[in-house]
């Protein structure tokens, strides 16, 4: 199930300005649920931003206290993914990781 803040924090990640106009909303507003369309237009915009996502959730991994190894940023970094639910597609989550696993092999 989507909720308002899956999509506000995904928003957030990828920038609020793309994903207003690339899913026609008016800035600012705050979605309870996205169109079917909506959410094809969602998974376009996910794919043309996913490094800043990627760079976003590595942010947000780094940040917490409750992240002290790769192990622990792993487990942060799923229960993100988790959230996020059908907002993000299995293909887009693997790149994700992917991503992450870069990232954190610098760690």
């Amino acid at each position: 199930m989507i909720t308002r803040i899956a999509i506000l924090q995904l928003s957030r990640l990828l920038g609020k300005e793309e994903f207003y106009r690339w899913l026609y909303l008016d800035e600012g507003s705050e979605p309870d649920e996205l169109s079917s369309e909506q959410m094809a237009r969602l998974r376009l915009v996910v794919d043309e931003r996913l490094e800043e996502l990627v760079r976003g959730l590595a942010a947000e991994v780094v940040a917490s206290d409750d992240v002290t190894d790769v192990v622990s940023g792993v487990a942060y970094l799923e229960d993100r993914l988790s959230f996020f639910g059908e907002l993000l597609t299995e293909g887009q989550k693997e790149k994700v990781r992917d991503g992450f696993r870069s990232f954190s092999s610098r760690w």
